[in-house]
């Protein structure tokens, strides 16, 4: 049951926050055990590429952190377990010499979910199956020096293959993009795309101190 009013666009399972522990450095992230529910604040490094019509396209760094909070697991067994996530919070900072500081932070209006579970066709690998990771996320990028904020209205799915525990730390991921997504004006929210996110590669940190979550 969704209980946010804000939430206009879901994209996945709601996970409660209520009674939930936030987990910050120093947690310990074991392999092929699935733990209890928790609120993973981490590190995130993302390298991104902008299409902007007329203006041209640009590749950007970014750097930041997300909160993520994870329910109970379904199973016991690391092979039989689910576990659903959502979003709660996202703050990324990249630089451009052409479009200046670009800010990424959630939409406030979408519930960013996603979930972890072994694949219905695992490989072969090390210890018990691994698990894939998807969330359906939904983002404002702030660009000052265009003079606007762009969204998204399709989800960018950002993609974890080779799980091997929860939370992922330290693993890569993919933004799962078919050659352009569109990305629309805030204050013209029913226009036509003013920018295109075109690729999206990802690096997931190791909890984070909490006073580095600003």
């Amino acid at each position: 049951m969704i209980t946010n009013p804000e939430k206009t666009t879901v994209f996945g399972r709601p996970v409660s926050v209520d009674g939930v522990p936030n987990l910050y450095e120093g947690t310990p992230v074991v392999k092929w055990t699935p733990p209890e529910a928790g609120i993973d604040n981490l590190g995130l490094h993302s390298w991104d590429t902008f299409a902007i019509p007329g203006v041209g396209e640009f590749d950007v760094e970014f750097d930041g952190y997300v909160r993520v909070v994870r329910s109970e697991p379904t199973e016991n067994e690391w092979a039989d377990a689910e576990v659903y996530t959502n979003l709660i919070e996202m703050k990324m900072v990249g630089e451009s010499a052409e479009l200046g500081t670009i800010t990424v932070t959630l939409n406030p209006t979408c519930l960013s979910a996603g979930q972890i579970r072994t694949p219905f066709d695992p490989y072969a690998g090390e210890g018990p199956a691994a698990k894939a990771c998807r969330m359906a996320v939904g983002c404002l990028f702030d660009m000052p020096k265009l003079g606007k904020t762009l969204f998204n209205r399709e989800p960018v799915i950002l993609t974890i293959d080779d799980v091997r525990s929860i939370p992922p730390a330290g693993a890569p991921g993919k933004g799962q993009i078919y050659r352009m997504l569109p990305l629309h004006d805030l204050s013209n929210p029913d226009g036509d795309p003013v920018g295109y996110l075109t690729s999206l590669r990802f690096n997931m940190g190791g909890y984070l101190a909490p006073e580095k979550i600003a």
